[in-house]
């Protein structure tokens, strides 16, 4: 009996240490080594799709960030991601509306970023008009797609001329235009923060940036009116109270 249970031991090692080297043979040192788009959306859900509008944003320029994750065996050096243009789903224009800013694979890294800058002044189109590019992973000599290949980025730069629900007719706010709006939230970027970290994420996690997920019930100037008032409202008035007109003035 003892023996008949050691025979049958060795068979199992035997076919252990085979199924070993059968999967470690599935993998080709020599192969070129793959990499696929992995980006996540705020559901936490695999998306290929990233949609930006500028907005109230003052800025001439917006990264967008999609992950890559490779298959293969890092190298001491960085590799080319070879990106190639889906012409017939792209109605963006290199160098007019985006740039690559980096498509590698770092050195010694296994996940990485591929950078795309959208550029927002060269293209009037834009204000009316969403635009995209898709674009595909495509095979160099040091990598090849797998996974997703394809991922696409839409932008706009539509302004929003209708005054906002939470831009309250009774708040310290100056009277709304989209110029006032894009001026109220540069302070509120710059200078929550610096006031009080936490009030900004939340107000961030609750409302969305630049507020955009605020209902018409006076959002934020519900319940942190103050807080805005004292570290945003009153010095963005010493600044401006003379250059833009105002509903109230902000004050203690």
């Amino acid at each position: 009996m003892k023996n008949k249970i050691f025979a049958l031991a060795l068979v199992a090692v035997a076919m252990t240490a085979v199924s070993c080297e059968e999967d470690y043979k599935l993998y080709d040192t020599n192969q070129v080594d793959a990499v696929s788009f992995n980006y996540y959306n705020s559901r936490n859900v695999a998306d290929s799709v990233i949609t930006y509008n500028f907005g109230y944003d003052i800025a001439e320029q917006h990264e967008i960030d999609i992950p890559v994750t490779l298959m293969g065996v890092p190298k001491s050096e960085a590799r080319s991601i070879d990106l190639k243009v889906v012409a017939d789903s792209t109605d963006m224009v290199e160098g007019v509306n985006y740039t690559v800013a980096r498509a590698e694979i770092g050195a010694n890294a296994v996940r990485d970023t591929v950078k795309i800058m959208l550029l927002r002044g060269k293209d009037e189109e834009i204000q009316t008009k969403q635009k995209q590019l898709r674009i595909e992973i495509g095979v160099n000599d040091q990598l090849r797609p797998t996974g997703f290949k394809t991922f696409t980025v839409k932008y706009s730069d539509f302004r929003i001329t209708k005054t906002p629900g939470w831009w309250l007719q009774w708040s310290p706010l100056p009277k709304y235009s989209f110029e006032n709006a894009q001026l109220f939230f540069k302070y509120f970027n710059e200078l929550m923060p610096k006031a009080n970290k936490d009030v900004y994420d939340e107000l961030i996690k609750k409302y969305g940036d630049y507020f955009v997920n605020a209902g018409s019930t006076g959002g934020p100037f519900a319940f942190y009116d103050q807080i805005i008032i004292n570290y945003v409202l009153i010095p963005m008035y010493n600044d401006h109270k003379d250059d833009i007109e105002w509903q109230s003035v902000p004050s203690f």
